[in-house]
């Protein structure tokens, strides 16, 4: 018995997967095997580490009563922000047509999905008994509440992103387009909401503000743009499928990218502080202290270089504006991210908001990860690396023709005329009622004028 997957007739028996397996194995250069046994090997870390957040009753996270969201929540929001940021980057070759972005849509597709699992499986080990969450949000929901329309729509976004996967893979151009044009929308709704349900917490006056959204959407399109950035500074390196139009047209688009989320980013960062320093609230000018002077100083200032300042620098000058300088930017940009997404969480409550007992609260409240949740975010980390590693080797992620003729504003455009000729039908058969009505209504007038006949 055979089956197709991905355009190759797989046997479906033991002994020929084996054999095909060792076959394989021995084809892999030494090079890949390690890559592959470290992968493994920190997977492996970070299963144990998963493992153990299960059991009843254990406490195994580093986190507190006044510091209840640690790396893991940090890390959910990275690879939630990271999913939509890679579909709003390639929508504008999968649904606006641009050309110069076409070639990123089979791999931004696979890390979509790939940071969206991983996303749902770290908030699923923090939130320790997940199949609760399943119950109340599914047969008890709170339309009022942005955490459950942020589980709603990364819940819709998946399954749109799976639909695109697999008519991009089976061949159904059409099923495709729209499932393109669905995620794309939600790519923008999804983190959206998820900024949301920081901005509304008043008590956090860090994350509280109609910015929060925003600063959430543009740093998706960061993170998403680093690491399209980091895999096709790969593919050009090592000569992978499609390689020729991902020099030529990709890494110029990543470019491009990259620099509009860096300023919109470096533009909301400086708003950001500004209203924190001015700020007379003290709880929102104490956080941004923080980050300035105070205990989340260095890795925002590194963020703040490393991150931010070098990869502009990077993409600006043309001695840089190559390949490898693309994909460095994007490396420091991917990085960057990260500790940005995990400064966030922690800068909105390192700042106390009550003292226990007449107590005198510290000026800082301190968290340090446990070595659990380190070993969980890496082993997240390498999962991806492992599975794309994978997808690069055995599918072809060549650049699909499903979007020829296919985008958004001849989409419009052929949507108008369908709608014009619709119109124009209606008043055609409207006129030719008319018509015929007057046409029955001058016969019965004729008949009723006819003279009456003799009787005879």
């Amino acid at each position: 018995m055979t089956v197709n997957v991905a355009g190759r007739e797989l046997v479906l028996s033991p002994r020929v997967a084996w054999r095909a397996a060792r076959a394989e194995i021995t084809r892999t250069p030494l090079a890949l095997k390690a890559w592959y046994g470290l992968l493994l090997a920190l997977m492996a870390v970070g299963g144990v580490g998963a493992a153990l957040t299960i059991a009843p009753g254990t406490e195994v996270f580093g986190t507190t009563p006044s510091f209840e969201w640690g790396i893991l929540i940090g890390a959910y929001v990275f690879f939630a922000i990271t999913t939509s940021g890679l579909c709003l980057g390639s929508s504008l070759g999968t649904v606006f047509g641009i050309d110069m972005f076409r070639p990123l849509e089979k791999r931004h597709a696979i890390l979509a999905v790939l940071s969206l699992t991983t996303a749902f499986g770290i908030i699923a080990l923090d939130l320790h008994y997940p199949v609760r969450m399943v119950f109340g949000a599914v047969f008890n929901p709170s339309f009022s509440s942005p955490m459950w329309w942020m589980g709603a729509f990364y819940v819709v976004y998946l399954v749109f992103l799976l639909v695109e996967v697999w008519s991009m893979f089976t061949g159904h151009p059409h099923v495709h387009r729209y499932a393109c044009l669905a995620s794309s929308c939600t790519a923008v709704l999804a983190p959206s909401t998820l900024g949301a349900v920081f901005g509304v917490l008043f008590a956090r006056t860090y994350w509280h503000g109609l910015f929060t959204p925003v600063t959430m959407l543009v740093t998706a399109l960061l993170a998403g743009s680093a690491l399209l950035g980091i895999a096709f500074a790969f593919v050009a390196r090592f000569e992978l499928a499609g390689f020729e139009r991902g020099q030529r047209l990709a890494i110029p688009a990543i470019r491009l990218l990259l620099a509009v989320a860096l300023v919109g980013s470096l533009v909301l960062l400086g708003r950001q502080m500004l209203a924190g320093l001015t700020s007379d609230d003290a709880a929102l000018q104490g956080a941004t202290m923080a980050l300035v002077s105070g205990p989340l100083a260095i890795p925002f200032w590194l963020r703040l270089l490393g991150g931010v300042a070098i990869p502009l620098v990077l993409i600006a000058l043309p001695a840089t504006r190559t390949v490898a300088g693309t994909g460095i930017a994007a490396a420091l940009v991917f990085v960057g991210v990260i500790i940005d997404r995990l400064l966030f969480v922690s800068a909105g409550q390192v700042i106390p908001t009550t003292a226990v007992g007449g107590v005198v609260s510290e000026t800082y409240v301190a968290y340090t990860p446990s070595l659990v949740e380190i070993a969980i975010v890496v082993a997240a980390f390498a999962f991806i690396a492992f599975v794309y590693t994978l997808a690069e080797r055995y599918l072809d992620l060549r650049e699909a023709e499903v979007h020829i003729g296919f985008h958004l504003p001849a989409f419009v455009a052929t949507a108008r005329e369908r709608l014009a000729a619709r119109r124009a039908e209606r008043a055609a058969a409207r006129a030719a009622a008319r018509a015929a009505a007057r046409a029955a209504a001058l016969a019965a007038s004729e008949s009723h004028d006819e003279p009456p006949g003799d009787g005879s």
